[in-house]
């Protein structure tokens, strides 16, 4: 019986070492993303829940700079969550310390909460500091998260982003309410606030006060919505 019992539970042992490994950081491809010596060779790897800038965005530069100084040639404990469409392992990175590489972005400001794919309030609860606080990107007026960089959403020149923001202006409702308390929208994975019928709402408008938005929100750079702070 004993024996069979050891049998049943040696896939699951097996399972649980698979999902954690340890090595040398070796390279780094961007804030986000580094590579890890795994089996004799570099393994590449995507720190889950977060998301830097890119390059060629502000602080992408210095996300990367700042996983160089952290992981760059020292012994890491990858614990491995799952794998994305282009193998990269999707996982938490631990540092020599203790300390955890995504959360230590987040905590500096040189990286989002990764909300369309991750459920972790802790997560979301360091973005917030580091948002309150001004750290890094969120001293920038109006940052623009890395998805919404990777659509295109900034490839357009100024003049087309005046068109567009003057015909949303024009057809979205004049709402009469007092400062702050005027409605305007979000998304249920954005990181931006919208006057109704800007295009970034195509996929759901979640009403909220301005009050509220300005709180936990960055206002739209093409639809120009309202704003009480000075």
């Amino acid at each position: 019986m004993s024996l069979l019992v050891l049998t049943l539970f040696l896939p699951v042992i097996s399972l649980a070492q698979k999902a954690t490994f340890s090595g040398k950081a070796v390279g780094v491809m961007d804030g986000d993303t580094i590579e890890v010596m795994h089996g004799g060779k570099p393994e590449r790897v995507r720190l889950n829940g977060i998301d830097c800038p890119e390059k060629g965005q502000a602080f992408g530069n210095k996300a990367k700079q700042f996983t160089s100084e952290l992981a760059f040639g020292k012994d890491v404990m990858v614990e491995v969550l799952d794998h994305d469409r282009y193998g990269r392992s999707i996982g938490e990175v631990i540092l020599p310390d203790g300390k955890s590489l995504n959360r230590e972005l987040l905590k500096a400001g040189l990286a989002w909460w990764y909300r369309q794919y991750s459920s972790d309030i802790q997560l979301q609860r360091l973005e917030n500091e580091a948002r309150h606080s001004r750290q890094g990107l969120w001293s920038d007026s109006n940052p623009t998260a890395p998805w919404e960089w990777r659509h295109g959403s900034t490839s357009k020149n100024s003049e087309t982003k005046k068109e567009l923001g003057e015909s949303v202006n024009k057809n979205a409702p004049q709402i009469e309410s007092k400062e702050g308390d005027e409605t305007v929208y979000v998304t249920r994975t954005g990181t931006k606030y919208h006057r109704a019928g800007c295009r970034y709402l195509s996929k759901s408008a979640i009403p909220i006060s301005l009050k509220e938005a300005e709180s936990r929100y960055s206002p739209c750079s093409v639809c120009n919505p309202p704003r009480s702070r000075p």
